[in-house]
């Protein structure tokens, strides 16, 4: 693959996750948690901002990110609004940072410093692990808010 395809599927995957985003029936709903589960919408949310930013962004877009994986979790960083904004915003900061590669640097070991999946990881391998970890997510999102989504209506 080459970068431009990269930037398209992060770009589709991100424009998805917007989308669930919006139809949360209130902000409420997107910070509650589903029973057996423990994380919320929201959460799931920030912490695909706070994963995407410090692994492409920080790296290929020098961002200056820095990132507190434990406030993802266990604050509520956002409102839906503003969560909306930043992931409108992390679409151009990833779309940003992938097609500032070139196509050979793919194949280029990913930066050392930050060891993400395993020892001598190419800029392609992580990109293509953190991409289905947005998906993984997005499908946790999905399945939120259809359950809050279907909650309400019935109400």
């Amino acid at each position: 693959m080459n970068t431009e395809f990269y930037t398209q599927l992060y770009k589709r995957d991100l424009i998805r996750v917007t989308e669930e985003l919006k139809k949360y029936p209130d902000d409420q709903s997107l910070w509650e948690v589903l029973p057996g589960t423990t994380n919320s919408g929201g959460h799931l949310l920030q912490h695909l901002i706070g994963n995407l930013k410090a692994f492409v962004g920080n790296p290929f877009g020098h961002i200056n990110y820095e990132r507190n994986r434990d406030a993802e979790f266990n604050d509520r960083l956002f409102t839906q609004d503003e969560l909306i904004v930043a992931f409108d915003q992390l679409q151009e900061v990833i779309a940003g940072a992938i097609s500032s590669l070139t196509d050979q640097a793919l194949n280029d070991s990913y930066p050392a410093e930050i060891k993400l999946v395993n020892e001598q990881q190419t800029v392609e391998y992580v990109l293509i692990h953190l991409l289905a970890h947005l998906s993984y997510h997005t499908g946790q999102i999905n399945y939120h808010r259809r359950y809050f989504t279907t909650l309400k209506e019935s109400v």
